[in-house]
């Protein structure tokens, strides 16, 4: 890894180095000069009225440090050049580049080159065929891929970006480094001058004769020989392979540190996982810390910490609690005590149990569960945290990550039990085929074989009960008892469920929420179902009816299909957003399509009844749909809300006016 550090620095000299050899254009203070002189050329013609030079053969044009050399150039009012064939550019005795054309203006102090471009600058060259570079901006650039030359290592990509005022360079789009002893790709480099470091901006792997590594985040700093490799970082050496969310190198002391989810393991049986894993290689040593565990071809231990000697195959362990692993569950706590007549297990003091093949976890005082069967009662709470209230963990917690968001969830009991479910599928196939003649008639006769194949999910099913509450960032959720399976994705809420997404509130006496891969997709309110939604939380929509389906766009609410003595009260809005009416309408069935909070359109399935009144004309709070309860205490904002004491049902918070939409278009369903 030490070995790297000069390559780069090699790769990025060129561009470097240019941004401070042109220090004194770029700052444009009064001395510089604004206008290019002609230095020499074979011939010179005047055109428009001596506005224009022609300048043929051995052309040679300067403005203070820069010198430009072409087979022919135009040079127009003395500020704007066009180079043609043989293209040079010099500025001082360390820069210089070549070109088929260039196109540069002495007062924006912009350079074009185009048609095999060539930059050098010492030892390294830089390849490609456009290259622009604005020394009133200090931003070079090209953008039809580019190749830097130093020695025998070779840097290209599709942009190149170099900014002089910050001192970044980055490189994107199929970066490709090669040398003829490692060789890189990557997404994105960004090479920061100041601070000496290359930073990763995008996967990249760099591979060697004996190891690879990849990262998607991370950086290299040079003058301290030290990396970070981040997101997804991976390593692999021969048998070794080794991940985790950070991986660390320390050059000089020969230190890695991988973090996060990491895992050194070497052939079928030797491995180590732990929270944060420290290999000081001078000293062939391991230290594992926290959730640390370690297995060779002849034991296996876990605890907190544990330090491992590679020479002599030897360890000492400290701390840690018993854990239990039953793939996909796994469990661990202070304490066990195993029931010999069921075999169920009780798990005591901050339990803490998950299930990898669901991504769920929950957190609690006390459970017991089986491992054969998959079950899990957990009641009682883990507890607080350093530095939390007394009444956070009072109760189980669960959490699930969803579309890299997190769920919360947490009620007075959790339930959870994994079933496998077996599908079969049968395949016909032909065996053997045999024709005949039986008079004058020809027989075929075809021997077939049936082949079975039975193949296993797990499934797992949740149960809550006892004032449920749900938290996760764009939905919010609270009721008596719910239910949970993998099958279908559905959530079903009971007793008193309320659901919020954004600024919408959704009731009913059975909600059902139904997720789409792990996004929202739809919601059933079944019985007494009711919809609100305020673009303001001073005026509410409103949508009430025996049944509402509510669909989601995104994390917004799209539309809702209402059946079964369908009522609705909407507000209406000019174009400016102001508020022009109420319009308070009835029907069997109706369905309605919101935008920002308001009502955009809104579709009738039957013939309606109601009107549009002025909005000074009617009692807001006398029109409400009956069962209006706008329950924004309730709500869970914070982690906190999920183990506050429960909050009885409270009036609209105070107004708070925000942005309205556009008048909804009402359309009649034809008949």
């Amino acid at each position: 890894m030490k070995n790297y550090g000069w390559y780069i620095v090699a790769l990025l000299t060129l561009l470097c180095t240019r941004g401070r050899a042109q220090t004194a254009p770029v700052n444009q203070d009064s001395t510089v000069q604004e206008y290019v002189n002609i230095d020499r050329a074979d011939t010179l013609r005047m055109v428009n009225q001596g506005a224009s030079q022609i300048l043929v053969g051995n052309v040679e044009l300067s403005q203070d440090s820069i010198f430009m050399y072409a087979d022919s150039a135009k040079l127009v009012n003395e500020v704007q050049v066009y180079a043609y064939d043989n293209v040079t550019i010099q500025q001082g005795d360390s820069l210089a580049a070549f070109s088929n054309e260039l196109d540069y203006n002495a007062e924006s102090l912009l350079a074009k080159l185009r048609g095999d471009v060539v930059l050098q600058r010492g030892e390294t060259e830089l390849y490609t065929e456009r290259l622009d570079y604005n020394l009133a901006t200090k931003l070079a650039t090209y953008h039809t891929r580019g190749r830097v030359v130093n020695k025998e290592t070779e840097l290209s990509s599709t942009h190149g970006y170099y900014y002089a005022d910050d001192k970044k360079v980055y490189f994107r789009d199929s970066v490709v480094v090669v040398d003829d002893r490692f060789e890189m790709r990557a997404d994105t480099l960004m090479y920061d001058l100041a601070a000496e470091r290359v930073y990763f901006l995008g996967p990249t792997v760099i591979r060697t004769d004996t190891h690879r590594i990849y990262c998607e985040a991370g950086y290299y700093d040079i003058q301290l020989d030290e990396a970070v490799f981040a997101q997804n970082a991976q390593y692999k050496s021969g048998e070794r392979l080794a991940a985790a969310d950070t991986i660390k190198y320390f050059g000089k002391d020969e230190v890695y540190i991988l973090e996060g989810d990491a895992y050194v393991a070497e052939g079928d049986f030797q491995r180590a996982e732990a929270d944060r894993i420290n290999f000081f290689r001078r000293q062939e040593r391991y230290l594992l810390e926290g959730n640390a565990f370690l297995r060779d071809s002849v034991q296996s231990v876990s605890g907190d910490t544990v330090d491992y000697d590679i020479k002599t195959e030897t360890f000492a362990v400290s701390g840690g609690r018993p854990r239990i692993s039953a793939p996909p569950m796994i469990i661990d706590a202070e304490s066990f005590t195993t029931d010999p007549e069921t075999g169920s297990r009780t798990a005591s003091g901050n339990v803490f149990w998950q299930d990898t093949s669901a991504n769920m976890a929950i957190s609690a005082a006390s459970a017991t569960y089986n491992e054969e069967t998959g079950y899990l009662l957990a009641t009682g709470g883990a507890g607080p945290k350093p530095g939390q209230p007394d009444f956070m963990g009072n109760r189980p917690l669960m959490t699930t990550v969803m579309e890299g968001d997190t769920l919360w969830m947490v009620s007075d009991t959790l339930i959870s039990v994994q079933k496998e479910k077996n599908d079969t599928v049968y395949t016909v196939r032909e065996v053997e085929r045999d024709t005949i003649m039986i008079g004058d008639s020809l027989t075929v006769n075809v021997i077939t074989a049936t082949d079975t194949l039975v193949t296993t999910d797990s499934i797992r099913y949740l149960s809550a009960y006892r004032d449920v509450r749900i938290l996760k960032s764009d939905m919010q959720a609270v009721c008596d008892s719910l239910g949970f399976n993998t099958i279908d994705s559905v959530l079903t809420l009971y007793q008193d469920p309320v659901l919020w997404q954004d600024t919408s509130q959704l009731t009913g006496d059975t909600v059902r929420i139904h997720f789409k891969g792990e996004s929202l997709d739809k919601v059933q309110l079944l019985r007494n179902a009711l919809v609100i939604t305020t673009p303001d939380l001073v005026f509410f929509n409103q949508v009430k009816g025996k049944h509402i389906e509510a669909f989601f766009d995104s994390t917004a609410l799209e539309r809702t299909e209402v059946q079964g003595n369908a009522e609705a009260i909407y507000y209406i809005l000019d174009d400016v957003g102001q508020y022009v009416g109420v319009n308070k309408t009835a029907c069997s069935a109706m369905v309605l399509h919101f935008r920002n909070g308001g009502v955009r359109k809104i579709r009738f399935l039957s013939a309606p009844e109601g009107k549009m009144e002025p909005m000074k004309a009617v009692n807001h709070d006398a029109i409400k749909l009956e069962g209006f309860r706008w329950e924004i205490k309730r709500k869970p904002l914070t982690l906190e809300d999920l183990f506050r004491a429960r909050s009885k049902a409270a009036p609209v918070t105070e107004p708070v006016t925000l942005p309205g939409s556009s008048e909804p278009e009402i359309l009649e369903e034809e008949r």
